[in-house]
């Protein structure tokens, strides 16, 4: 069977939301269903995720960080979590990350994040604008914060993690 090709030219008006519906709303996430034109004007809809709340002060929803442990005669190390992910059933390797909390800086979440993950102290280097990493499903957005930690300090030699109630 031959694929069916459309000789419809797209209308070069601009696409748009038309509207949107919470279907289900929890604790930390609702779930949408939006209205919108495609190119040809036509409306359809799209299922989407989006968390709940507005917090004051912040530039992002969360932070990724990208932490370097850095020691005198060793190779360069990247920091990464393993955290049981419920919906996929199983674990993953992360970078650490979370949310920003209310008025605190993408920076400061950063290093509070990497703290209470790994353990490690450090030293932001960089930070990106906010990103949206998969707007197909979520319009979340994230910081990706790049940290080196200076391995040979002694706050860093022994790290424990500080993980406390999310």
């Amino acid at each position: 069977m031959a694929a069916e090709t459309s000789t419809e030219v797209p209308k070069t008006g601009r696409q748009f939301v038309l509207k949107e519906e919470v279907i289900v709303e929890r604790k930390w996430l609702k779930l949408e269903e939006t209205t919108y034109t495609d190119p040809f004007g036509k409306p359809r809809t799209w299922e989407s995720v989006k968390r709940t709340g507005n917090k004051k002060g912040v530039s992002a929803d969360g932070v990724a960080v990208i932490a370097v442990l850095q020691r005198t005669l060793h190779y360069d190390c990247v920091v990464l979590v393993k955290q049981f992910r419920p919906p996929i059933n199983g674990y993953c390797l992360e970078f650490p990350a979370g949310l920003i909390e209310e008025n605190e800086t993408a920076e400061s979440a950063a290093l509070r994040e990497l703290e209470e993950e790994t353990g490690y102290k450090g030293e932001v280097v960089e930070c990106t604008p906010a990103l949206c990493l998969d707007p197909g499903l979520s319009n979340s957005t994230t910081h990706i914060v790049s940290i080196i930690i200076n391995g040979d300090d002694a706050e860093n030699t022994r790290p424990k993690q500080k993980l406390g109630e999310f």
